[in-house]
């Protein structure tokens, strides 16, 4: 195991559901969370920052992430720019692309050792802005769609 603290930069990486704006908490501490996506060729490179799993679209991704706040409570926001190192306060859409900053460090607690990568700093190159949908709803069917009763599909009074 690599024994020194360091800061790297991942060049060429793909972003999906980045929560860069504010924290998530889905087990219990905030954090920040990005997938980062890669093709088969990068695996080795990849796997010293995380584990390295196979997504739907046939590439290779980790999650890094970053606490919310440091031991002393403080804030701690990752850093996001554009390729001219302007801050970018737009939402970041799958499939935009850059760099990424991290910085690993070795752990020891309760016998147990490892190695922890930190997200740090992000700086999209291609971006693609995410825009959330603001309302589910069904859309709009012809008047020739073949209706249903009930006992066709299934339902009795006692579904409602």
């Amino acid at each position: 195991m690599n024994t020194q603290n360091a800061s790297s930069v991942i060049r060429n990486v793909n972003f999906y559901y980045a929560k860069l704006d504010k924290p998530v908490s889905p087990f219990g501490t905030e954090i920040y969370d990005m997938q980062v996506r890669f093709p088969k060729e990068r695996i080795e490179e990849m796997s010293v920052y995380g584990k390295v799993r196979q997504v739907e679209d046939g590439n290779f991704a980790i999650n890094i992430t970053r606490k919310a706040k440091n031991a002393k409570g403080q804030a701690t926001p990752v850093r996001v720019v554009d390729a001219n190192k302007n801050p970018i306060t737009d939402l970041i859409g799958n499939g935009s692309s850059g760099n990424i900053i991290v910085y690993q460090y070795n752990w020891a607690v309760s016998g147990r050792t490892g190695r922890k990568t930190v997200l740090i700093a992000v700086q999209v190159t291609n971006m693609i802005k995410y825009v959330p949908q603001t309302e589910v709803d069904f859309d709009i069917l012809p008047n020739d769609m073949p209706k249903y009763s009930k006992e066709q599909v299934g339902i009795d009074s006692s579904d409602f």
